[in-house]
């Protein structure tokens, strides 16, 4: 193929191509979901997903490229549901409530989709292509916890510390243990992961 035949960049697609390509992202998370990074190719996605491996080829260059934007996408609907909930709470109690049920319901009923983002942060530590995507889905988590403190601000509700980051990486090695305790089958992970969220709500609040 010479340089006046190539593919036009995905950037640039039409609305109606970026729809269809999103379209096919979102059918094809379950695939990834199930073989994981290391596993799946894009003829499997293709077969999985009902369409030819042409399609696949048109809108993703390769596999790296098919994981990360469905990682974005995936990510997006998470981090916009559950800022929607912090914005929405109209009291402490109600806050951590529908906080710690997001997280939670997210390892009980999400845990195979949603282990797909430790896979892709696992793979950015050797792949630079990773790097721009995982970034950018990280920086929306943390700017999440930000939100919470705004919140906890709003509410009028002491605190011991505004670090978002250290919020953020203590949830998320949290999450990411009962995850795997999930997809391991145990379970008490739910469970247990629900009483470590509100240790770290009491940890965080601070006594009158």
């Amino acid at each position: 193929m010479n340089s006046s035949t190539k593919v036009v960049p995905l950037r640039k697609i039409s609305a109606k191509s970026a729809e269809k390509k999103r379209a096919l992202a979102l059918h094809a998370i379950s695939s990834l979901a199930e073989l994981g990074f290391a596993r799946m190719n894009l003829r499997d996605v293709a077969q999985r997903s009902g369409v030819s491996l042409g399609v696949i080829h048109y809108y993703f260059e390769n596999k790296s490229e098919l994981l990360t934007y469905c990682i974005g996408i995936y990510k997006e609907d998470f981090v916009r549901g559950l800022k929607a909930l912090i914005e929405s709470a109209t009291s402490l109690d109600q806050l951590q409530q529908v906080v710690t049920d997001y997280l939670v319901q997210t390892v009980a009923q999400h845990a195979h989709v949603h282990r797909l983002w430790y896979d892709a942060r696992a793979q950015a530590m050797f792949d630079p292509a990773f790097h721009p995507a995982v970034d950018e889905v990280e920086h929306g988590l943390i700017d999440v916890f930000c939100k919470l403190f705004v919140k906890l601000d709003a509410l009028s509700v002491p605190y011991r510390e505004h670090d978002p980051m250290r919020l953020y990486l203590t949830l998320d090695g949290w999450f990411r243990y009962f995850l795997q305790r999930q997809l391991q089958g145990d379970a008490t992970a739910v469970e247990q992961f629900r009483n470590r969220v509100l240790a770290e709500f009491a940890l965080l609040i601070s006594v009158p």
